[in-house]
């Protein structure tokens, strides 16, 4: 629970000591002043010593008004100048603190705060221990020693949930984001329902304030959605950097990655996933190669190196082979060179023609809403005249002697749509082509440069002194040895990736489980009670307070933004209760709105403060009657807490009218709110 239990204004001006203190208490609490006395500067003070101002539409002392940071003005017309101003406040949850922020002040910014353990302003002022912290900067809500928000959420036992922002990750909902659901402000705090709520980047945030305070199982539901989401995009990224490693190695042997794809799998049998090359035109895994590249080269280690006289008739042999195979090369390169430009215009052709209709889906929607609004198709394509390249729109192949009935614009954007997903598959499609194409052309290259090298090392060879060793068959050797020991080391690092994609599959496999056994209807029966009180609750008020805009079988509370809906006459489509309520009649919402929070909060013992903060909550002329039905309602919250700003309409017969009977504590603003302090009192 969250109870104010004092507030002490206090202002040195250049004429002396000016200020205000004010006690609260449980139950309902009636702050009554006249216009202009300085009541709203009593509500922000609350505000802002909890760090809440961002209800006021900004933060710090800019917030509040000028009273507390620019002049005070007593008796009226009199003005002192501020050099000084702070502002105390009070609050309990089991235990007691004080908190002291500053206004004004030329020694210490307005971000700064300092927390008393203990009651400065009730108890007897013993020296308190102290510790500063600070608002409003980063860190505010999450700095474990000077963080004052983080500390405020711990002081009030709240376990703030965590939820998605515009970026995609999670953050944990902000105190002032809740706060909007029991604090409500005059100038626009009574226009929509939580509607001073600050969003800070975070998704349906209403909806995940109101799963908070009524603790509704779904939002743990939600949670663990937004968590397999988050570990799946987590782990989508690491198997994509993964495959990239993959590939990587097989650019390093000029081959092509087998048995994997870019997106995560389920991977059953790893032994179809390698690294194939091409030799003497047939395809074979970089494993097998290489095994039989040690064959080889365990052959020659045996042998006695050669003369270059005994190897004349087999290099001339392997001379000719060599030009055979570097022609065969080359041609192959020539073939497949013009295909792959091919195959790349090919491409561009299909990029242009996503282009073109999603350019035209987006004109044919266009031109259904439009139509669906009550207006008419545009002229060109009433007159069969295509609104993109203004042809004449042939409607068929079919002789002109065959009725046939055009398509229409709904089937237009059926079929758009469908040619749209063709097409980017053949763009799918074409780009793996290209990609292989590409890296097949490498493997040429690669081969013809090995060629092209054994060729010149044999002529060289050729015609050498027949009595000295033969440098090919020392260089093959070496060759050899490199080539098994570079692929020996690709391979370690291949093996040692399939053990990161395995575990990546099986982790991915744990994922895909854990969101299989999500529940497919996320409100648990708790929620359903819940949110069945919550409408009870709601409706029970509306009557209380005379709403009249709609009938009430036809009030909701929305399943899905958990606010109030109503439904339209004769008509299964619902909507925001605002846009269908008299000016009056939607202040009577949010009364009820808000007031049938805290009660079912209560009944079901979840995560509200059990406090209502209302400034000025008669507005738009409401009737005396529905504002007594208002306060009747408010004041029965006697082991809770509500504190109410009002002036009576200046009326001391309005307030007796409206309070007659009730148990509440009054605080009255006589004249003005900042006045001057004795200097013994202070």
């Amino acid at each position: 629970m969250l109870k104010i239990r004092a507030l002490k204004i206090e202002v040195n001006t250049t004429s002396g000591l000016f200020g205000a203190e004010y006690k609260f208490s449980n139950g309902l609490n009636i702050i009554r002043g006249d216009n202009s006395t300085g009541k709203s500067s009593l509500f922000q003070t609350i505000i802002y010593g909890l760090g809440f101002e961002e209800l006021l539409g900004g933060k710090n002392e800019k917030t509040m008004q000028s009273a507390l940071k620019d002049q005070v003005e007593f008796p009226r017309n009199k003005l002192h100048n501020i050099t000084q101003s702070f502002v105390y406040l009070e609050i309990e949850n089991k235990e007691i603190i004080t908190i002291k922020r500053s206004v004004a002040s030329s020694s210490r910014k307005s971000q700064l705060i300092d927390v008393f353990y203990g009651a400065m302003l009730t108890g007897e002022n013993l020296a308190l221990e102290s510790h500063q912290m600070y608002v409003h900067d980063a860190g505010g809500a999450s700095d474990e020693l000077y963080g004052f928000h983080l500390f405020l959420t711990e002081f009030l036992e709240l376990n703030l949930p965590e939820v998605v922002t515009a970026k995609g990750d999670l953050h944990k909902l902000y105190l002032q984001q809740i706060a909007p659901a029991f604090i409500i402000e005059q100038k626009t705090g009574w226009s929509d329902f939580l509607a001073t709520m600050p969003y800070f980047g975070m998704r349906n945030t209403e909806q995940r304030v109101v799963e908070f305070l009524l603790k509704l199982d779904v939002f743990e539901n939600e949670k663990r959605k937004q968590q397999i989401n988050s570990l799946k995009q987590n782990l989508s990224i690491r198997w994509q950097n993964l495959f990239y490693k993959f590939q990587n190695l097989a650019e390093r042997t000029s081959g092509k990655l087998v048995g994997i794809e870019n997106n995560p799998s389920i991977i059953n049998s790893y032994g179809g996933i390698y690294i194939s090359l091409i030799r003497d035109d047939k395809a074979i895994t970089l494993a097998d190669l290489n095994e039989i590249q040690k064959t080889d080269l365990s052959a020659l280690e045996a042998q006695q190196i050669a003369t270059v006289g005994k190897n004349v008739n087999k290099n001339e042999e392997a001379l000719n082979k060599l030009n055979d195979d570097l022609n065969q090369v080359s041609l192959n390169f020539e073939l497949l060179s013009p295909e792959l430009n091919f195959d790349k215009e090919k491409l561009k052709q299909y990029e242009k023609q996503i282009v073109a209709v999603e350019e035209d889906l987006r004109k044919n929607k266009g031109a259904l809403k439009v139509n669906k609004l009550g207006g008419d198709l545009p002229t060109e394509t009433a007159k069969n005249i295509c609104p993109t390249c203004e042809q004449d729109i042939k409607d068929s192949l079919l002789p002109s002697d065959i009725k046939q009935t055009p398509m229409r614009i709904e089937d237009n954007i059926s079929y758009l749509d469908s040619q749209e997903r063709m097409i980017r598959v053949y763009i799918e499609g074409q780009q793996k082509i290209i990609y292989e194409k590409e890296t097949k052309l490498k493997e040429y290259q690669t081969i013809a440069t090995e060629l092209r090298q054994q060729i010149r090392d044999l002529k060289k060879e050729l015609v050498q002194d027949e009595r000295l060793p033969s440098v090919i068959e020392i260089e093959k050797r070496i060759d050899l040895k490199r080539k098994v020991e570079f692929f020996n080391k690709v391979l370690e690092s291949f093996y040692t990736l399939i053990e990161d994609l395995r575990n990546l599959s099986s982790e991915y496999e744990k994922i895909l489980n854990k969101e299989s056994n999500l529940p497919k209807d996320f409100f648990s029966e708790l929620d359903r009670q819940k949110l069945a009180t919550l409408k009870d609750n709601f409706i029970q008020l509306l009557r209380l307070f005379n709403y009249q805009s709609k009938p009430f079988d036809a009030i909701r509370i929305s399943p899905e933004t958990y606010l109030p809906v109503a439904q339209k006459t004769d008509a299964e489509q619902f909507y925001n209760i605002k846009f269908d309520s008299s000016a009056s009649d939607f202040i009577r919402c949010i009364w009820a709105y808000t007031t049938a929070l805290l009660k079912t909060s209560i009944i079901y013992n979840t995560n509200h403060p059990r406090l209502l903060v209302f400034d000025e909550p008669k507005q738009q002329d409401m009737s005396k009657d529905s504002f007594r039905s208002f306060l009747t309602e408010l004041s029965k919250f006697s082991n809770q807490q509500v504190i109410l700003f009002a002036s009576f309409e200046n009326s001391d017969l309005s307030f007796a009218e409206a309070t007659q009977g009730l148990p509440f504590s009054i605080n009255k603003i006589d004249d003005l709110l900042i006045r001057p302090i004795p200097t013994n009192d202070k």
